[in-house]
């Protein structure tokens, strides 16, 4: 019988695993609770973690503009603002508000609407490679 490399970790791996199982009478002791333990909420040392996941999408103040860039579609965006700085953008739901000027309303099947180009334009807007002067041509002016 021939084996292979990966057929034989295959095996390794499963008999290792069968192994450990088997050996606690297939109880999983490692994720056991611990008796002395009784509230592990209140035991647990810190939580301060909890504070900085929900701050990551807090924001002081939001506006809504339309994103261009280098398509047709126009869709409205929601620009999220903390200390000054976009730091997210965000759909806004409610296309089926808007009318054109004969009155012709879209549906709610057109939200959401919106591009990854719009998801990260704040991005490219605080990137290190935005334009920060306006291009000049240099050379000969035929």
């Amino acid at each position: 019988m021939k084996l292979t490399r990966l057929e034989f970790l295959k095996i390794s791996a499963a008999s290792g695993l069968g192994a450990l199982l088997f050996s606690n009478g297939l109880s999983l002791w490692a994720f056991e609770a611990d008796p002395a333990i009784d509230n592990p909420l209140a035991y647990y040392p810190n939580r301060d973690w909890e504070k900085i996941y929900r701050d990551q999408y807090r924001y002081d103040r939001k506006f809504s503009w339309v994103c261009s860039p280098n398509d047709t579609h126009a869709c409205r965006v929601t620009a999220f603002i903390r200390n000054g700085i976009a730091v997210r953008m965000g759909n806004t739901y409610d296309y089926q508000t808007y009318s054109d000027i004969y009155g012709n309303k879209a549906t709610a099947n057109w939200n959401p609407r919106q591009c990854a180009k719009g998801y990260t334009f704040h991005k490219l807007v605080y990137g290190p490679y935005r334009l920060k002067h306006p291009i000049v041509r240099q050379g000969s002016r035929e």
